[in-house]
């Protein structure tokens, strides 16, 4: 019979064995927590008088939506799915899909139990529309947020080119705020704005960020369009092409031609930096010249310099544009905010504040 020796190294190693199978079971008990968290998650919500898309955060357990300026936040009725067998409790008080009334007022804690009770809480909020202004410069290349970069981050409290108009604004009462570039625009980014103001172009937008501004169009939104001048098809612009808006070229000068309007009462001349012209305002019946450049201003479609003799004298760089629930104002010159030329200023932003 052969003896086996018990040495301290054989202990230990027989003790490093155990430990790590201590460890294994016990990280094949906990596996099944995220799955258990999955249970308690909202698979939808909506609620009536909403007007774009729910957001369903489940890492921080937000639920985000938006409803009508005109719809009662007090008496909202919930629409919502929850995994098979989980329940719903406001303040101890069961809540029924599709039944339920509730006062949005503030946000509003939702504790969502699973069959083996299991909680967790979720935040719902609901943000009516207002008469506040987004200022959409995610894809400003330089003209709205310089000298800030994506290196330095974006804060509207800091100098930035834009920051003189944004506070203009501020004074006049209205609450404003600023996209910084780098993030994909979505409809969350939105909510509770009426106004916005498309500030300068840089870059190509996703089909996704398309799609937003459709269903604000469709939601209902006073949109300030600004863009810049035009070098070929890298200037182009996927918010114009959606609008029906066709900027080509390099034009400066002062515009000096109006077409008697809200926007344009008492002006006499307004400052065009460097910035691009409408082309195809005869070919689309729903624009609306408001604006175009002086006699001795031209728009250089070639990028070469010089007046050749197919480009335009006196091209149009402002307008209008209607829609059944929306209402555009365009120009072809971001640079013109910095200017803030009166009373060009005061009554595009009197025309903008016309919400409801």
């Amino acid at each position: 019979m052969k003896h086996i020796v018990i040495t301290k190294q054989t202990i230990k190693v027989v003790a490093v064995i155990m430990v790590s199978v201590l460890m294994l079971s016990c990280k094949r008990q906990a596996d099944p927590a995220p799955a258990s968290r999955t249970q308690t998650d909202f698979i939808s919500f909506n609620t009536n008088g909403q007007t774009l898309s729910t957001f369903i955060h489940p890492t921080t357990r937000q639920v985000r939506l938006e409803i009508g300026h005109d719809v009662d936040i007090t008496r909202l009725v919930a629409n919502f799915k929850l995994p098979d067998g989980a329940t719903v409790k406001i303040n101890g008080v069961t809540q029924t899909s599709g039944t339920s009334t509730v006062n949005f007022s503030n946000p509003v804690i939702y504790q969502v139990a699973n069959q083996s009770g299991d909680t967790t809480n979720w935040e719902v909020s609901v943000i009516p529309v207002r008469c506040k202004i987004l200022i959409d410069a995610s894809h400003d290349g330089g003209v709205w947020w310089f000298p800030q970069s994506e290196l330095t981050g974006f804060d509207t409290a800091k100098p930035h080119q834009g920051k003189a108009f944004a506070d203009i604004l501020r004074k006049k009462g209205f609450a404003v705020s600023e996209l910084g570039r780098g993030k994909e625009l979505t409809e969350e980014m939105f909510f509770g704005h009426y106004i916005v103001i498309r500030a300068g172009i840089f870059g190509s937008y996703t089909s996704k960020e398309l799609d937003v501004y459709t269903k604000l169009l469709e939601r209902g939104m006073n949109l300030v369009y600004f863009t810049e001048y035009k070098r070929g098809n890298s200037s182009s612009d996927g918010l114009g092409n959606l609008l029906g808006l066709k900027f080509e070229g390099i034009a400066k000068g002062v515009i000096s031609t109006f077409t008697p309007h809200e926007i344009t009462a008492n002006l006499d001349s307004v400052p065009y930096a460097v910035g691009s012209v409408i082309t195809n305002a005869t070919q689309n019946t729903n624009i609306q010249i408001l604006g175009w450049l002086g006699k001795n201003d031209y728009a250089d479609l070639n990028d070469n310099g010089v007046k050749d003799n197919n480009e335009p004298v006196a091209p149009p760089v402002m307008g209008i544009l209607n829609y059944p629930k929306s209402k555009v104002f365009f120009m072809g010159d971001v640079n013109t905010l910095e200017f803030q030329p009166q009373p060009f200023i005061d009554n595009l932003i009197k025309w903008m504040g016309h919400c409801f």
